[in-house]
Parts: structure tokens; sequence; C-alpha cells
């Protein structure tokens, strides 16, 4: 046990268009550890609670709430899914009305709750690059990247890779030698019709696939729009089989009033005990 283990530490479980979540409550106080060592303690699966990332709620002094999101790895970043299961918990737990706003790394974003769905609106995607070549994994044609909260690269075509073509270029393109050294994750999209798509997502952070990508959607749904594959309301269907709709105006870069809405449900809550940070 690390020597600063808190010995009862109240956090809820979330789960959102297959992604799951331990969300911690810091409106009040900080857990007593850094969030980067939480995360990365309580994430790791059959030695602790187990998630794809930890949620850290804090005050805000622009929005109703701030939302802080670590992977599993610790590192930070922009979460979809994550924004969604805050806000359900903000609405069923903490009090707050079902139209509220939250303060994000891809900075205030309106929600909203009915039931366990919840839409939030989200700015026009950023860091758009066309023609990003698919070589260097073996793969004929080229990508799209662009940041819709963090940063994707995505790859379409009429099918999904099957698992071993996956695991063999996901990791590839994920460090592109055109993207820097951050990377970017990576988005392989099946166009199904003109309104609904299939996807497979390789995360950073994760540094492996995902049952979702609420942030994956995003780039999925905009990406195909700028080569009118797809038109608005787009029902894009992860691999954890949990669809979320992307609603857009516009083609291309110049995207307006775009939209994530899934369904965020509240799992259980409870107490994590000392030896959810044992070494190990």
């Amino acid at each position: 046990m690390t020597p600063d283990a808190p010995p009862d530490l109240p956090f809820a479980k979330m789960s959102g268009g297959g992604n799951d979540f331990i969300l911690l409550d810091e409106r009040r106080a900080a857990a007593g550890q850094e969030g980067p060592e939480l995360a990365r303690a309580l994430c790791r699966r059959a030695r602790s609670v187990g998630a794809d990332g930890l949620i850290l709620v804090r005050p805000s002094r622009g929005a109703d709430l701030a939302m802080v999101y670590l992977n599993a790895d610790g590192s930070r970043a922009f979460c979809g899914n994550g924004a969604l299961c805050t806000a359900r918990w903000a609405h069923k737990e903490a009090g707050l009305p079902p139209d509220l706003s939250l303060e994000t790394d891809a900075g205030i974003l309106s929600l909203c709750v009915r039931g366990d769905r919840v839409e939030m609106q989200v700015p026009s995607p950023g860091d758009w690059r066309e023609g990003i070549a698919l070589a260097p994994a073996g793969l004929e044609g080229e990508g799209i990247h662009l940041n819709t909260g963090c940063p994707h690269l995505v790859v379409l075509g009429s099918s999904l890779l099957d698992d071993g073509a996956f695991a063999a270029a996901a990791p590839i393109l994920r460090r592109h030698p055109d993207l820097g050294a951050a990377g970017a994750n990576v988005d392989f999209v099946a166009v199904e019709d003109p309104h609904r798509l299939a996807l497979r997502t390789f995360e950073r952070g994760v540094e492996g696939e995902t049952l979702a990508s609420g942030t994956g959607c995003l780039a999925a749904a905009l990406a195909a729009a700028s080569r009118a594959l797809v038109v608005s309301p787009v029902t894009c269907l992860p691999r954890g089989g949990q669809a979320l709709t992307v609603r857009f105006r516009g083609q291309g870069p110049a995207l307006a009033n775009i939209s994530l809405e899934g369904e965020a449900r509240l799992i259980y809550t409870g107490l994590v005990g000392p030896g959810a940070f044992a070494a190990g």
C-alpha cells in the first residue's frame, strides 16, 4: 500500500457508450493523492476497481462543474463519454438541473440529461488535416486527422479490419510520423449507410482497443461527412455495441451545431479500500 493511500475513498462507477469510469467527487476535498497516481492505481483491472479512466469532479468558476479526465495510465485528456457520464452523475447524484454546463479540457460545454441519455454540444473540430498516408502501417490510401477534443486519425473504408490486421496496424498509426510525438487515437471506420457507421478505436493512454470512444465517434462521423459519405444524424456503433448519435450541420472542416448523444449509466457507488492501492 502506498503510504498516503486514503483509508476509505467514496467513488461512483459509471458506464457510457461502452467505456467505464471511476468518478471521484473533489468539490469539497481532494482524494489525498495526485490525479495520475490515483488513475494508475484505481484503473487497474483485476487488481483494483478497474476502468478505462478516472473522472475528477471539481468546482468551477465558469460552469456548473469542472471535469478532469485521466486515462488509465495517468495521462490527461478529454473524454466525450466521460463528459456524458459526468453530466448524468451531476443530475442524478449531485442534484444539478438536467441542463448544465461542464468545464473540460475541450472548453466549457453544454449538456442536457434526459433520463439515461445525455446530449452534449461540442465545438467544431480543430487541426483538420487530409492526406495522412497509411503506408507506414502497410495499408493503402490516406487518413483524415482532426481534433474533436483530442486528436484522432480516421481511416474510412467499407468494412472493419479483422483482429489481426487491427492489432498490426493500429499501434503504428497511433504514432504516425506525421502526427508528432504525441500521436493520435486511431479509428477504423466502416460506412454501412448514409446514417450509420461501425468503428474500432485504438486509444492513446490505454494503448489498446477500447469498446468505445465518444470523441472517436465524433471524428468518424465528421470525417465521413467531409467526404459526403454520411448525412446527419449519424448512428455510430463502436466495438462495445452501444450506439452513439452524432448530429451536425455542414460538411468538411466547416461544420457547426455539432452534438454527441449517448447513454450514461450509474452502475454503483462505494468505498475504495486501501487494498486498491497495493502494489503488484
